[in-house]
């Protein structure tokens, strides 16, 4: 438990230190792209972000999979199914990969990308050559980002935050290039900034591990093993479905705005998103610094280190409740200060409606993450299906029907979140106090 405890720590001050950094980053990113594209740009720019986001879930759940039986591995000092696990898990992402970006090399002929996503028709040629160059960055992402999850695995998840502070990084001195030399603006050049740093430093990381870190550990084609595979892929499954779930919960509300709305109503919302983001990405850094600690635990069967973790949980809740009081009454102040007066709408009752959703978000959160350490997914995952069944027509409902805007949408987010605030802690208690039972420990 010491161990753990102290690369717990290591990991949660890195995370946290690493979180501020990129926040930064972030925000300084987004007056600097409402320059560089402009407004109704910026506003495209951010949809189809949002859009090749969804290919995520083409990792078919393998990242969690992977960490969850790399870590149960790494506490029992398993080497050669370490070995196993990870020349098997870069063997089916890269197949994964490579067959997806061959699919979408025939759909590219096929289908109009910017058509499907509404996008005005003078922006349609360089949306679909952006939306090309981002799907093929991203796949190329899904193989080199497995490093991360192996230094995760080792309980070292701050590896991962540096890799995306470095490369978010490069993409703003690059911005900051572009604009400063007056590079005409549009989506090509952005869409390959924003994704060739991080790709380049994934790939700078998975040189040094392989090489001199742990040279043993080089995926080879003699440590494939299907078994293993299968072992990984089992609650892998069940993760794709909850990250499917997921991803229409938190990155459909951009599409179905620029849909039912407009491209400067996606960009004010964006900025609202952002704004009141900040406290939710702390709290959510700190939590997730814990996933392969609570893996660790299980492993161990130490309950009552998890049950001091979430009391802790939910006494920094509150802390989280006082920040967003406070961000609350100086937004207008702030948002001037960030982007600049008249570049933003200001909107109280989006912020208030943003505050509940991420409330909602962070409480649940806490039950979530012990819950996926501990591998019984079947809730979460029924939960899920009926999540990313209800909340696109639920939104639709509430912006056509009720004139609401982008508020409705979120409304819809928040009624699907009260369905994981109520289920999770119900299953985290039954798993802690070793009551689980039936469909509660499937």
């Amino acid at each position: 438990m010491n161990k753990r405890n102290s690369k717990l720590k290591l990991s949660v001050r890195l995370n946290l230190v690493l979180k501020a950094l990129n926040m930064l980053i972030n925000f300084a990113l987004v007056p600097m792209l409402l320059a560089f594209l402009g407004k109704r740009t910026y506003g495209i720019w951010v949809t189809i972000y949002a859009f090749i986001a969804w290919l995520n879930i083409f990792d078919v759940g393998l990242g969690q999979g992977l960490k969850l039986k790399l870590t149960e591995a790494f506490s029992t000092n398993q080497i050669q199914k370490i070995k196993k696990l990870i020349s098997s898990a870069y063997y089916f992402v890269a197949v994964t990969s490579t067959i997806i970006a061959l699919l979408f090399s025939i759909s590219y002929f096929f289908f109009d990308w910017s058509s499907i996503l509404d996008i005005q028709e003078a922006y349609h040629k360089e949306t679909n050559y952006s939306i090309a160059i981002l799907v093929m960055f991203f796949l190329s992402v899904f193989i080199a980002k497995l490093i991360g999850v192996i230094y995760e695995s080792l309980q070292l998840p701050f590896v991962e935050n540096l890799i995306k502070t470095l490369g978010q990084l490069v993409f703003l001195i690059l911005l900051f290039s572009m604009t400063d030399y007056d590079f005409e603006s549009n989506l090509i050049m952005t869409s390959i900034f924003s994704m060739l740093p991080l790709l380049l430093m994934y790939l700078l990381f998975t040189g040094y591990f392989f090489r001199y870190k742990s040279p043993s550990l080089l995926p080879r084609i003699k440590n494939i093993s299907k078994c293993t595979l299968k072992e990984i892929i089992k609650p892998s499954v069940s993760f794709f479905v909850i990250q499917i779930g997921y991803i229409v919960l938190y990155s459909t509300d951009n599409l179905i705005i620029i849909n039912l709305l407009s491209e400067e109503a996606v960009t004010d919302y964006h900025i609202y998103y952002k704004y009141y983001s900040i406290p939710f990405l702390f709290f959510n850094i700190y939590l997730a610094s814990h996933g392969a600690s609570f893996i660790d635990a299980f492993a161990k069967k130490d309950f009552s280190w998890i049950k001091k973790k979430i009391k802790l949980f939910n006494k920094l809740f509150l802390l989280l409740i006082t920040s967003y009081i406070i961000l609350f009454f100086f937004n207008e102040k702030i948002m001037e200060l960030w982007i600049g007066e008249g570049n933003v709408t200001i909107d109280n009752t989006l912020g208030f409606y943003l505050i509940l959703y991420y409330l909602i978000s962070s409480y649940a959160a806490g039950y979530i993450y012990v819950v996926n350490s501990y591998g019984k997914l079947y809730v979460q995952l029924i939960s899920y299906i009926f999540i990313a069944i209800i909340n696109i027509p639920l939104s639709i409902f509430f912006v056509k029907f009720f004139d609401m805007g982008s508020e409705g949408v979120l409304i819809a987010s928040i009624i699907c979140l009260l369905i994981l605030l109520i289920i999770m802690p119900i299953q985290y208690l039954k798993i802690v106090n070793q009551k689980v039972r039936g469909i509660w420990n499937k």
